[in-house]
């Protein structure tokens, strides 16, 4: 199973498109609050989706705010690539440990990438090669996408 460990903010929602936003008088945020994301992060992270079959799992600060059922509400009601399948445990606030935590509980051998505008300090060592660090101005470009893609296809040809 191929997970995609998914940050929101910088890297769906970026500054340069809030600005964008700002700039046009378009809102910045839906109906529910939540902020908008950036149409091109959105067809970046389709396009490792398409290409690895990935599944989600939000790593986001919203899940400390929504539910699960209310991200995948959002996520849905966005047409957003992929199944968000679950949230990582709300155990800690290093994200390492939290990813850590859901990949013991899950107890299917998972292949990830973990994709977050955080530096590595805020993720276990044995994370740190699967690791995409983004810039929270840009959000998810192509460059990121390819390295996704490359970790997750490396990791593939390890297991076989």
């Amino acid at each position: 199973m191929n997970i995609i460990f998914l940050d929101f903010d910088g890297v769906l929602d970026t500054a340069s498109y809030d600005m964008y936003l700002v700039r046009h008088g378009l809102p910045e945020c839906d109906e529910n609050g939540r902020p908008v994301f950036d149409p091109k992060c959105i067809d970046n992270l389709k396009q490792i989706i398409d290409t690895t079959n990935a599944d989600i799992v939000v790593t986001s600060d919203w899940k400390y705010i929504d539910s699960y059922e209310n991200l995948l509400e959002m996520w849905l009601y966005r047409d957003m690539p992929g199944f968000m399948t679950d949230l990582t445990p709300n155990i800690s606030k290093h994200r390492g440990d939290e990813i850590a935590r859901w990949l013991i509980e899950c107890k299917i051998n998972c292949n990830y990438v973990i994709i977050d505008d955080l530096g590595p300090e805020n993720f276990n060592e044995e994370q740190l090669d699967r690791l995409v660090t983004i810039n929270p101005n840009y959000g998810l470009d192509k460059d990121a996408a390819i390295k996704a893609i490359s970790i997750i296809n490396r990791n593939i040809q390890k297991k076989e």
